[in-house]
């Protein structure tokens, strides 16, 4: 059974509290849907003759339902640093090395993040060929590089930035997004794969 993470997020810049709690009741709900999930899926599975529609409807499911749960745990987990890009040596070192500077990279993320539609962009490290990869996921399932950890996961489903920003006001989150990156996470996770 999966709990609920707590994460330190008092303070955020250009993020209200409100924003954050009402962010923060979604990914409960991830949660407490994951864990209903399993419940059903574990139920069904010992019954006699098991519903097969159900159970392939049941784990088509689980895919949304757990990749919404740690997909907001990079997210939430990667938010309220007082770190700065600069103090992430291996990942300045990676993007110098692969885009030709911070800057570069960031306007490559950022340029992601304001694609139409709702879901999310990751940056993936993957170990095989020493590359970073900014990728944009869709319905939390749909678009992920299997085996690839990930790195920083950025939110723009409009729940995240809405009693803040407007829709068209997006770009304004991701930079509230980026002023509110905990650096030091993001050097852990490319640290512990490097």
């Amino acid at each position: 059974m999966y709990e609920e993470k707590k994460f330190n997020l008092s303070g955020l810049r250009g993020l209200s509290e409100k924003q954050i709690s009402e962010h923060l009741k979604l990914y409960s709900g991830y949660v407490k849907n994951i864990n209903a999930l399993d419940e059903k899926i574990e139920a069904i599975e010992k019954s006699e003759g098991p519903d097969a529609y159900t159970l392939a409807e049941l784990r088509r499911r689980l895919g949304f339902e757990f990749n919404g749960m740690r997909l907001h745990e990079y997210y939430f987990e990667g938010l309220g640093g007082e770190s700065t890009p600069g103090s992430a040596i291996a990942f300045m070192t990676a993007v110098e090395t692969q885009y030709g500077g911070y800057d570069k990279w960031l306007m490559k993320f950022k340029n992601a993040g304001m694609a139409r539609g709702i879901g999310w962009v990751v940056l993936y490290y993957d170990s095989a060929i020493k590359k970073l990869r900014t990728v944009w996921v869709t319905d939390h399932e749909i678009g992920h590089l299997a085996g690839l950890p990930i790195i920083l996961a950025m939110d723009v489903w409009e729940h995240a930035y809405l009693l803040d920003y407007l829709p068209s006001q997006r770009k304004e989150y991701i930079e509230a997004f980026f002023s509110n990156v905990n650096w030091g996470v993001v050097e852990e996770r490319l640290t512990k794969i490097k």
